[in-house]
């Protein structure tokens, strides 16, 4: 009977929703599902009265004039210096339409939120500060990190995660360890430790027709990749080894 390791999800198997909720959960917020980029439910909305926009204003995220639009949107727009992309322009503005029924004036409500990448080499989640207007946002991370921080700061009652990152560089980090999962790796990092650069060996895991579990089917997509516990990780290995030395068998026969 061909050796193999059965990954249990949840236990010895983890995907990168797994590891984004986790991470979520550690900071007191939820995971927005369903969306095609990984971000929190809203953790805090405000309303941008005269007090605030005169904050922004001193921290040079200030109003623009649009005589395009006819006085139909309300534009701010962040006038610090951009990180320069070559082809692109800067997206570090917000659109606002205006309010709905009888009550004058625009939208102007800005919503805090957190988004939620993997990073290998920091051996965490980041979580990256957003800030989406109403209407048209700044999709760039750096004005998304000025409004929230001019937010957050401006805010005594802010919650504690929208302080921690208002005081970061940009960016926090939620570390495996943190997540009781010191030394996770992915199971197609695993797999090209136990190839030993052994190309053909490595196309044999490509193939999907040797090894179980499969550690980098070629039609794998990125979302779909799998993280293995560091308890889970030499039994894997043990298998994979068990495995290869059948399929040398059988060519030998």
């Amino acid at each position: 009977m061909k050796a193999t390791t059965v990954l249990t999800m949840g236990e010895n198997a983890l995907t990168l929703l797994d590891l984004l909720r986790r991470a979520a959960a550690h900071k007191g917020l939820r995971l927005h599902e369903g969306a095609s980029k990984a971000y929190s439910e809203p953790i805090k909305e405000y309303t941008l009265d005269e007090k605030l926009l005169a904050a922004l204003a001193e921290r040079n995220i200030k109003r623009q004039d649009r005589p395009d639009c006819r006085n139909q949107i309300f534009t701010l727009v962040d006038e610090n210096p951009q990180e320069k992309v070559p082809g692109w322009l800067p997206s570090n503005y917000w659109n606002f339409k205006p309010s709905e029924g009888e009550k004058r004036g625009f939208d102007l409500r800005v919503t805090l939120s957190v988004g939620f990448g993997i990073n290998l080499q920091k051996r965490g989640v980041v979580l990256v500060p957003q800030a989406h207007g109403s209407y048209v946002s700044a999709a760039d991370q750096l004005p998304n990190f000025r409004m929230f921080k001019a937010l957050a700061e401006l805010d005594t009652d802010a919650p504690a995660v929208v302080k921690e990152l208002a005081t970061s560089d940009g960016t926090a980090v939620v570390t495996w360890t943190e997540l009781g999962l010191g030394g996770i790796r992915r199971l197609a990092d695993l797999f090209a430790e136990f190839t030993a650069r052994n190309e053909t060996v490595a196309e044999l895991g490509r193939n999907g027709e040797v090894f179980n579990p499969a550690p980098n089917s070629r039609y794998q997509q990125p979302g779909d990749e799998l993280f293995i516990p560091e308890p889970a990780q030499p039994k894997i290995i043990e298998t994979w080894r068990t495995q290869l030395n059948e399929y040398r068998s059988h060519l030998v026969a």
